[in-house]
């Protein structure tokens, strides 16, 4: 199926969970934030299937008009940082197919493999180039893409949760410093390294926000944030080892309702600066009011951060 060039600007992300599906259209203007030009949240019956969802977003949200953008689930893909495989550039993908197929909890062969390039600036002086190779079950991926085809909805790309939070992180930078993200939602937790807009290191935390909320209690949650606060400092210092070179200014937190203990907690015991991740310090949200709200932005996040693409993408 061939769709001619859309008249909108920018690109509307489509982000399907079990029990809901977002949509952000982000349109991006010189010289000023980005605009949310389009915020919604959809609940999802058990039963019906991501092509029903998306006919039936096509004809409420018109998405035929929109360049359109959305996101493997967690568990169709893995992420893995390797050395990158002093190969040709055409050899790159066959051989990080053939790098990464021991690390895989499914078979190589039926994976769909892309590149990621870790910026080279930064690391520590001898180590070897870095990338990060994305392998996606095949079958998923095919899911995906014909569930848009049936609804007849223009999809462009698709996209993964850390290059996501890679494009939220960039508007939070300082030139030439480092920033740590850390989201958490009823996912888990996603830890992200940025610097200039590129993504130096990212992983996955075993994160649970009902155990370290204000209603938990004190023991599960006391537990829980010792935990997470030693998962973090070891990243961070496993992140100071990888990339001597970059001084990071200070993790920014964005978590559910009732996590204030966890920014505490952090504050407390990490040797970093620990802020809240206000979008609306760094996003134009006057068409978004419901993302205004810093203690409900976990739940966009990621939906903006995929719209958030560059518009030559």
């Amino acid at each position: 199926m061939i769709f001619k060039r859309q008249a909108q600007p920018g690109w509307m992300a489509i982000t399907l969970q079990a029990q809901h599906v977002c949509l952000a259209h982000v349109v991006r203007a010189q010289g000023a934030a980005p605009r949310v030009a389009l915020l919604d949240r959809a609940p999802r019956a058990a039963t019906e299937s991501e092509t029903d969802t998306l006919t039936q977003l096509r004809r409420s949200a018109s998405l035929q008009r929109f360049r359109c953008t959305t996101a493997l689930d967690h568990g169709s893909y893995q992420f893995v940082q390797l050395n990158a495989p002093a190969v040709p550039d055409d050899e790159m993908k066959a051989a990080l197919r053939w790098s990464v197929k021991d690390a895989l909890d499914f078979p190589a062969e039926h994976a769909v493999i892309d590149l990621l390039r870790v910026p080279a600036g930064g690391a520590t002086q001898g180590q070897a180039p870095q990338a990060f190779a994305i392998a996606a079950r095949r079958e998923k991926v095919a899911e995906r893409m014909q569930a848009f085809q049936k609804a007849q909805v223009p999809l462009h790309t698709i996209d993964i949760a850390e290059v996501a939070q890679r494009n939220v992180a960039a508007l939070f930078e300082q030139a030439g410093r480092g920033l740590a993200l850390l989201t958490i939602n009823e996912r888990g937790g996603l830890l992200t390294f940025t610097r200039d807009g590129e993504l130096y290191a990212a992983r996955r935390i075993d994160a649970d926000p009902a155990a370290f909320g204000d209603a938990a209690e004190v023991s599960r949650r006391e537990a829980a944030l010792e935990r997470i606060g030693l998962e973090l400092q070891r990243s961070l210092d496993n992140f100071d080892r990888q990339f001597s070179q970059i001084a990071l200014q200070r993790l920014l937190v964005c978590v559910p309702t009732g996590c204030r203990a966890l920014l505490a907690y952090l504050g407390q015991n990490l040797y970093l600066p620990v802020e809240t991740a206000d979008l609306g310090a760094v996003l134009d949200l006057r068409d978004a009011p419901m993302a205004a709200d810093p203690d409900q932005q976990v739940n966009w996040l990621q939906a903006i951060g995929l719209a958030l693409r560059d518009e030559a993408a």
